[in-house]
């Protein structure tokens, strides 16, 4: 329980106590001259530093991803190849009864190519992990730019590649 007598005889000491703080174990007070934050003359701001960009793969990521340029490729190439066969079959198909054997050959060449072009959205994919990756390890924008560039190139393969089967497919249907 508090009491007011114990309240009024601790102050003084509390006072005393805070008085005691204001100087120096030797008795010396704090200087009161100014600190360098309070003169007129202006704070000034550290000059940014540059951030370091890339301009080359390091050679480690350089062979991943010529690594997968090189799949890709060797896949589009694959499906470019097998389109002709597939566009031969789907205008033979085109206007045929759904089940006929021409929309079925239409149907298994149209499954084919869309095999042939796996490899190239599999190194896609893999591409956009490996960019992932390097963007979590905090790469600087110079690097993902470099990394962009065939991922870009990719992507719009694989996005022709797509196109191409869904006009053939909607040809045969």
């Amino acid at each position: 329980m508090f009491s007011f007598k114990h309240s009024a005889c601790s102050l003084p000491i509390l006072a005393a106590m805070l008085v005691s703080g204001c100087s120096l174990p030797d008795g010396e007070f704090p200087s009161l001259a100014k600190r360098p934050y309070e003169t007129t003359e202006p704070v000034t701001e550290p000059a940014p530093v540059a951030e370091q960009v890339s301009s080359a793969l390091p050679a480690e990521l350089a062979a991943a991803v010529d690594a997968l340029i090189v799949r890709h490729q060797k896949a589009d190439s694959a499906f470019r190849n097998a389109a002709g066969a597939a566009r031969a079959s789907a205008q033979a198909a085109a206007g045929a009864a759904a089940g006929s054997e021409s929309w079925a050959a239409a149907q298994v060449e149209l499954s084919r190519l869309d095999v042939k072009r796996g490899d190239s959205v599999a190194a896609l994919s893999d591409l956009d992990k490996l960019i992932a990756a390097e963007r979590e390890k905090g790469a600087d924008s110079g690097l993902l730019g470099l990394l962009a560039l065939p991922q870009s190139q990719m992507a719009k393969d694989v996005a022709a590649q797509t196109a191409e089967i869904e006009a053939l497919a909607r040809l045969i249907s």
